[in-house]
């Protein structure tokens, strides 16, 4: 059966947490291209860093053919996704300009299917550099949240929160803490519900009251986990941050992506917009919680975003028109 690929995605997250894992909190690859040899973000990144093959690169049906090789045949894919942004119209067909003047755009989820090399023959990976001169991973933590252009951290009690009222974040002192990579991860989950105040990217599970368990809290907690595994990872301590998760913590989480197959791929993106805030990284355009985001079939796909068998994949498939449709419709 045909399915969407929100489902697709959070099917992958929902099989790892009923093996017991949590996914954005295992450490993950930098899984990149071939071809472009960019890094992999937001949600991607937790798909294929979490796969469970050796090699970071990673490839489509077409690339592999177009540089000499191909997928082994009945190797599965994996779905990954990227946005972009079209021109929002009326029902008149006119321009929508938003109250300063900035055209409104809406959202689209693009996606396409790729392999890992793994999975392939007659591919020869690019040699990776690693640098020299990288600092040791708690110093580069400590220069994230030096860096960052937040509100106060006080260092006081033994509770670790973010007051949105007082726009504050208050910690335990660090000796309290197993490791220095506990502490910096811990702050950096207080961090990323920071970014949600009204002054920075403006959540609501930050500027609107949110009652513990509801829709909006747990959705907030989502994006601080997943942002906090971010930083984590771009500082180099998630190896080492100790994770203690309870079956019911996990039941809850599945509970909460069955009833929402949309919830992981936004708190994912959410969660990159927090941790590139925190980074200095701002971009021109970004997802709004309140803005619909509709999916569009990469060109050159004949099925849903399932895990798709190599056999059925053909070159020639790259003329297909893509699918459009929007949220309510048929698949």
């Amino acid at each position: 059966m045909n399915r969407d690929i929100y489902e697709a995605i959070t099917e992958r997250f929902i099989e790892q947490l009923k093996a017991g894992t949590v996914p954005w909190q295992k450490p993950w690859l930098s899984a990149q291209n071939i071809v472009s040899q960019k890094p992999y973000r937001g949600i991607n990144s937790l798909l294929l860093g979490s796969a469970p093959y050796k090699s970071p690169f990673w490839v489509s049906f077409k690339q592999a053919l177009d540089l000499g090789g191909h997928v082994r045949k009945g190797e599965k894919s994996t779905p990954v996704i990227y946005y972009k942004f079209l021109e929002k119209r009326d029902g008149a067909g006119n321009l929508v300009i938003r109250a300063d003047g900035t055209q409104a755009r809406v959202p689209f989820i693009r996606w396409s299917n790729v392999f890992n090399l793994d999975q392939t023959e007659g591919l020869t990976p690019p040699t990776l550099t690693i640098g020299q001169t990288e600092p040791p991973p708690c110093e580069k933590a400590a220069a994230i949240v030096a860096q960052a252009k937040l509100c106060p951290i006080h260092h006081v009690g033994f509770a670790a929160l973010y007051s949105p009222e007082r726009d504050v974040i208050q910690m335990p002192a660090p000796a309290t803490f197993r490791t220095a990579e506990d502490y910096h991860h811990t702050l950096f989950h207080e961090m990323i519900h920071a970014t949600g105040h009204g002054s920075r990217l403006d959540r609501e599970g930050i500027t609107k009251p949110a009652r513990f368990g509801s829709d909006r809290y747990s959705r907030e907690e989502l994006i601080a986990e997943l942002g906090a595994a971010f930083l984590s990872n771009e500082a180099g301590i998630l190896n080492d941050v100790q994770f203690q998760n309870s079956a019911a913590y996990l039941a809850s989480w599945i509970r909460k992506l069955e009833d929402d197959p949309r919830l992981i791929v936004s708190a994912a993106a959410q969660a990159q917009r927090g941790s590139d805030f925190v980074r200095g990284i701002q971009h021109a355009e970004g997802i709004s919680e309140q803005e619909p985001v509709f999916a569009i079939e990469e060109p050159g796909l004949t099925e849903k975003p399932e895990l798709v068998p190599a056999v059925h994949r053909r070159a020639d498939t790259e003329t297909m028109p893509r699918k459009v449709w929007r949220k309510g419709m048929s698949l």
